[in-house]
């Protein structure tokens, strides 16, 4: 490889060596400075976590120093679509929705829908967190393209562990226990429930994906090796990115090919050499 070769030249008397070349430092620069990235990611994870983790001690302390009241209230089945609907008109802030599935739940209620897009058409802000896995079914990725054409600010995870939708700072709907959609739904209008679940939205919208939008070659390329270094496996950079597991395969070994390396760590250090933009070579 360029920049790796040897010197020829006879080693001096005494011991000393040639100085390396300016090549041989690249690659551990490039770990250096990644090392230097991912730090920083730490350090804001932990400061959400323990803004988090701080809502939660809040919570804690007001339950047990009240035990008389309720800070979450059940709501029966039949009247969550009207509650979410009433939030909807109360509230003018932004509208977090942490979604586990787009095919059951509330927001399915055709007047929850009309008002829901109503106040995104007004202008105010709704940011929704989808499972990537919805992107992997026509009526997944038809639910999120026509949120998203609306105005709707979008991201997906790998998986949602849970439901809920916050309403500013008013209110939070949730489901009743964790990651169980027929558990039912539950409201709580406590503030610091509400700051508890905006907090895990935050942190999860942070470090969540843009909803993937068809691109040009490559830029779809940049994106695949953007996957491939956050550590997606094939699978999910195929749901993510709307394609055929083979495709992706066959993408990723196109680009080694092109950029003459054998290993995918290679091919990010060799993308990152190349200012994040894969050559031609198709």
């Amino acid at each position: 490889m360029p920049g790796r070769e040897r010197s020829t030249a006879p080693a001096r008397a005494g011991g000393d060596h040639t100085p390396q070349a300016e090549g041989d430092l690249e690659p551990l620069r490039l770990i250096e400075r990644f090392l230097a990235q991912e730090a920083m990611l730490v350090d804001d994870r932990r400061r959400a976590l323990a803004a988090a983790t701080e809502a939660v001690g809040l919570l804690r302390a007001r339950v047990g120093s009240a035990p008389s009241t309720r800070p979450v209230e059940p709501v029966a089945e039949e009247l969550v679509a009207g509650v979410v609907s009433r939030l909807l008109h109360e509230t003018t802030g932004m509208t977090r929705s942490f979604v586990m599935a787009v095919d059951e739940g509330p927001a399915l209620d055709d007047s929850a829908m009309r008002d829901n897009r109503e106040r995104i058409a007004a202008g105010l802000v709704q940011r929704a967190i989808y499972p990537v896995a919805v992107l992997g079914t026509p009526s997944g990725l038809r639910w999120v393209q026509s949120w998203g054409a609306i105005g709707e600010e979008q991201r997906v995870v790998a998986g949602a562990t849970t439901e809920f939708a916050v309403f500013d700072s008013a209110a939070v709907v949730a489901l009743a226990r964790w990651g169980e959609m027929s558990s039912g739904y539950v409201m709580s209008r406590e503030r610091v429930v509400v700051d508890a679940f905006a907090a895990y939205f935050d942190l999860a919208w942070d470090h969540a994906l843009p909803v993937p939008t068809a691109v040009e070659d490559a830029e779809a390329d940049r994106r695949l090796v953007e996957l491939l270094g956050r550590g997606l496996k094939d699978e999910a950079i195929a749901r993510y990115l709307g394609i055929g597991l083979r495709t992706v395969r066959r993408r990723v070994a196109r680009l080694m090919a092109v950029h003459g390396v054998e290993t995918r760590f290679q091919l990010g250090a060799a993308v990152e050499r190349a200012g994040r933009r894969p050559p031609p070579g198709r």
